[in-house]
């Protein structure tokens, strides 16, 4: 057994146990639905704007993606309601269109709200999960960042760190790859950073083709293994951010089959950005030899959400 595989041997038991250990329940009061971004103070803030340096802005966003596929079931809607070949052509003309999208999925980049996800009937802080209705969710919204989420970003190249372009869905990410990531990048991540790791998911696409990811009716994708979420918990990460989905596809486990969704975002109370485009980011901090920026993340304000499309931008 190779020292790596040593650490892929956990049960479901075991997975219980690191939820029951990293849980944040009652940390910041019995009624609080903000989680992890408790950690993100005013001065935080202020300490993250001094990262800017060169004004250099990069956005983490995929474009919107409107094309079916094996692995795009909901594609977003868009087509133009009053368009420039049928405008007006006298006088002030105008031209509209129109978006739906279903944000959650492998597809579009979204950041999942903390009522998305819960554990035996419960969400983030031991809320009821019957809290979201049909009419919305009444605790652990979208709206919880409403105000905006800004603080120190931090990029680790986890498949940079191997010395591949991807990793593949059967080797996941552990701690030690965000151990070596973070020597690499010469920074260490703190209490109330953002944290984007890149998985090489679009690199991986690109090579083996989009029917690569949906296979003999299972989606494939690449992910982090359980036992990472102690070290999320122990930094104190306030965001956590990837290329791909988070949780390893097809799942390793037989009953607990999105623990990084689940331990994440029902027990420590870190939300998570998915399906971020790194590739720009991963150039710019290259360039710059430098990891580390300003992050902003601005969810809609949409009352009850439990999800919402967002254009995270990184700023150097």
């Amino acid at each position: 057994m190779s020292p790596r595989s040593g650490q892929r041997d956990l049960s479901d038991a075991d997975v219980r146990a690191i939820y029951k250990r990293t849980s944040n329940w009652g940390r910041w009061g019995a009624d609080d639905q903000l989680g992890c971004l408790n950690y993100i103070s005013p001065e935080l803030r202020t300490a993250a704007a001094t990262q800017i340096r060169d004004g250099f802005s990069v956005s983490c966003a995929n474009p919107v993606d409107t094309i079916p596929s094996p692995t795009n079931i909901f594609p977003a809607q868009h087509y133009l309601t009053s368009a420039g070949d049928i405008a007006q052509k006298v006088g002030p003309g105008f031209t509209y269109d129109y978006l739906g999208i279903f944000p959650h999925g492998p597809s579009q980049t979204h950041l999942d709200a903390l009522c998305h996800v819960c554990h035996d009937g419960k969400m983030y802080n031991g809320i009821p999960v019957e809290q979201v209705t049909s009419n919305g969710a009444k605790a652990n919204a979208i709206t919880s960042g409403v105000n905006g989420i800004v603080s120190r970003g931090v990029f680790l190249d986890i498949a940079a760190a191997r010395g591949v372009d991807f990793i593949e869905p059967e080797d996941p990410v552990l701690p030690e790859d965000f151990d070596l990531a973070e020597k690499n990048a010469g920074v260490t991540v703190r209490a109330g950073d953002i944290l984007l790791y890149r998985v090489g998911r679009h690199e991986r696409r690109t090579a083996k083709g989009p029917h690569s990811e949906r296979l003999d009716g299972k989606t494939y994708l690449a992910g982090i293994y359980p036992s990472c979420l102690e070290w999320v918990h122990r930094r104190g990460v306030a965001l956590l951010g990837s290329d791909g989905a988070h949780d390893v596809l097809p799942a390793p486990f037989a009953e607990e089959n999105f623990p990084i969704h689940v331990g994440t975002q029902v027990y420590i109370g870190v939300q998570l950005l998915h399906n971020l485009r790194l590739d720009l980011l991963a150039a710019a901090c290259r360039q710059r030899s430098r990891f580390e920026f300003f992050f902003s993340v601005q969810p809609l304000n949409i009352l009850g959400a439990t999800a919402s499309p967002v254009n995270p931008v990184a700023i150097f």
